[in-house]
């Protein structure tokens, strides 16, 4: 009985995922003209909040890929519980909340579209956006440009490359941007550095408070590269000794996110070089 219920369960979910993959082949062809289409997870992390997938069509005469999320209902909840989360810890600690998330599947995916289109127009380097697209009435296919790179953890990196991460992220600031999820999964290197994904912050909180999230969340990306006192030499380049002091109260909370790892004594030096 037990077992009969099971395969009956594994079936149907065999059925729901075909079925999604049929929605999502047709919108490839509707909005692309892709034919031939191959649809490949890629590997993701326990803190994604989408499936993220390569995938190859040819188009014309050729070959072409394209890097899609399907985003659903569940990813929208997953975004508010950890924002939540984040919330409620800077509470605790006196500061007030400034993370946000969007109210559906279909909120979620034209941020980040919206988000991509803001970096391209300044020319900071990230995937093209294409489309945004319903697959059903729960999820959403988001569709931008398949970039060659690797994530920053699993590249080589040179001093050059991080004082060119800070240019950007200085660049998106003086523009009024802000990133909300900066992580070394979230910086590529291919051919040149890529700034990919986004979260999002309240439209309420405080500029500065958004500004030194994003700025210590950059500084903690490099510390599988380069030690603490040359990460702060670099983001000085771009940020004043208080903007950093500013970004010091977040140290914890980022040292709290599975996406980060370093050690208390890490920590407490950045806190040290960046308060000094």
């Amino acid at each position: 009985m037990v077992r009969r219920l099971e395969q009956h369960l594994e079936d149907a979910a065999k059925a729901l995922l075909q079925e999604m993959l049929r929605r999502v082949k047709h919108i490839l062809w509707r909005e692309y003209r892709l034919t031939c289409v191959t649809i490949r997870p890629l590997g993701s992390g326990g803190s994604r909040l989408s499936i993220p997938c390569k995938i190859v069509g040819t188009k014309g005469k050729q070959r072409v890929s394209y890097f899609a999320k399907i985003v659903g209902s569940s990813d929208f909840v997953s975004s508010l519980s950890i924002q939540f989360i984040k919330n409620v810890y800077l509470h605790l600690n006196s500061k007030d909340p400034i993370f946000a998330s969007p109210s559906s599947a279909e909120a979620l995916a034209r941020y980040q579209f919206d988000m991509l289109a803001a970096l391209e127009k300044l020319e900071i380097p990230t995937p093209k956006p294409y489309g945004y697209h319903p697959i059903d009435e729960i999820r959403w296919l988001l569709v931008v440009e398949f970039i060659d790179a690797k994530p920053l953890q699993a590249s080589k990196v040179s001093p050059e490359i991080m004082d060119l991460a800070f240019k950007y992220l200085k660049l998106m600031h003086k523009h009024k941007l802000f990133h909300g999820d900066i992580k070394p999964d979230n910086i590529m290197l291919g051919d040149q550095l890529y700034i990919v994904d986004v979260g999002r912050f309240k439209d309420s909180a405080n500029d500065n408070e958004k500004m030194a999230y994003d700025v210590v969340c950059l500084i903690c990306s490099f510390l599988g590269h380069f030690p603490p006192e040359q990460i702060i030499v670099a983001a000085l380049k771009k940020y004043s000794q208080g903007e950093l002091r500013r970004a010091a109260e977040y140290i914890p909370l980022v040292q709290m996110r599975p996406d980060f790892y370093f050690t208390d004594e890490t920590a407490a030096k950045l806190r040290k070089l960046m308060k000094d």
